[in-house]
């Protein structure tokens, strides 16, 4: 047990202070545990300690007079108190777990801090949060931009962002099986958590895993017979899929920057048996694989904060800066200049980020059509979103999906 509790340690000091995305240190931290359980309790601490990182410091700290300068001592408190909080384990447990761990960390001289610190914050009933970041667990800038943008609202977008998400699939048009189907989105269906790979269903191709909210994208677009359809920043390729599935008789030209994210869009083409052309590039030069083509429709799935999905990916939160979002605005900008030029006279375009920011979604489609004036909106006809000055707004949690942002446009003139 203390080899999986160091482990946590060590998965967090890379997430935290290396900065390293989650998904890939937990997967590659776990794989030396040929147990599922322990492979299983380590990724739920990992992800409960994130989601909950700045309440749960808080917690222990109050017991400090000195700040704990050694970061795995740090985080080894952090996890305890993870699985006090969250996981309901035992506190004698917990103390002589966390104390076994620091000895296989080589921090023997941390072990009485320990002690003392954890057998008084694991009692500690009476704890309230001394300010935002505590409460919400989320660091104070983005708690500003995001109850700026949503005054009445920020609170359950915050709420929900450190919730567990549930595990939404895309049904082929045949397939049935037991979930909840989403309100307004056609052959979503949220089912138990499980090991997709379990499920013949996925082996067979017959379902994909994509929140509802995602899959939003394909119907909007609503690929046709014979279309020549633009698929920019594609990867890992739900969305190509997904209009291949709904149309199989386009021509979809499936374009990604990242090398290594490329690999991601074949294979999910080949479990649902599907082809399109897959070209490593730039959205922003199209000039570079574009070679004087047009599109009768391009969906420009954009980089973005991501801020409608840190529930999947909490370590948004610990690692995303401001000046993040104003470099993804101008990228989204010149994204979108760019492509815009690849579509003939009444061409669609759809403009879709997973964030939750005004910037990032109708102030940037404002921007656009302010300089574009050969581009209109298509006002999308949904009841479940909620509708903005430009384009739908899907908020976090929206029945139980991710935060997603959609605005159509056409162009009217050359």
């Amino acid at each position: 047990m203390a080899n999986t509790r160091a482990t946590v340690a060590r998965v967090l000091y890379a997430v935290v202070h290396q900065k390293q995305q989650l998904k890939p240190a937990l997967s590659k931290a776990i794989s030396q545990f040929p147990d599922a359980q322990d492979r299983a309790w380590v990724q739920s601490v990992c992800y409960h300690s994130i989601r909950h990182f700045y309440q749960l410091q808080a917690r222990w700290q109050k017991f400090t007079p000195k700040k704990v300068k050694d970061e795995l001592v740090s985080l080894i408190l952090t996890s305890a108190l993870t699985q006090k909080f969250h996981l309901h384990t035992p506190d004698h447990a917990i103390v002589n777990e966390a104390i076994k761990a620091l000895r296989k960390l080589k921090k023997p001289w941390a072990c009485g801090l320990a002690n003392k610190v954890l057998r008084l914050a694991l009692k500690d009933d009476d704890f309230q949060p001394g300010h935002d970041e505590e409460r919400y667990n989320h660091p104070q800038w983005l708690i500003d931009a995001i109850k700026q943008d949503w005054p009445n609202d920020y609170q359950q977008i915050l709420t929900a962002n450190v919730q567990k998400p549930p595990m939404w699939v895309r049904l082929n048009t045949t397939t049935e099986m037991p979930g909840d189907a989403h309100p307004y989105i056609q052959h979503a269906l949220k089912i138990p958590a499980s090991d997709i790979r379990e499920i013949p269903e996925f082996r067979q191709g017959q379902l994909s895993v994509q929140d509802a909210s995602a899959q939003l994208a394909a119907y909007l677009l609503d690929p046709q017979s014979g279309e020549k359809i633009l698929d920019v920043c594609a990867a890992p390729g739900g969305k190509t899929c997904h209009l291949l599935q709904l149309c199989p008789d386009i021509e979809l030209t499936a374009v990604e920057k990242n090398a290594d994210r490329i690999n991601s869009i074949q294979e999910n083409l080949e479990r649902i048996r599907a082809q399109a052309t897959i070209v490593q590039g730039d959205a922003t030069k199209p000039e570079n694989w574009a070679h004087g083509q047009h599109f009768d429709k391009i969906l420009a799935d954009v980089p973005c904060s991501a801020t409608g999905v840190i529930r999947r990916h909490p370590d948004i939160k610990l690692h995303r800066q401001p000046q993040d979002i104003k470099d993804l605005v101008r990228l989204q900008r010149n994204i979108l200049q760019a492509i815009s030029a690849l579509l003939p006279v009444n061409g669609t375009l759809l403009y879709a980020t997973c964030s939750v920011l005004a910037q990032e979604n109708w102030q940037q489609m404002a921007d656009f059509l302010n300089k574009n004036k050969n581009f209109e909106e298509q006002k999308i006809q949904l009841k479940g979103p909620i509708h903005q000055q430009h384009g739908i707004q899907i908020r976090t949690g929206d029945d139980d999906a991710d935060g997603f942002y959609y605005c159509l446009l056409k162009k009217i003139a050359a």
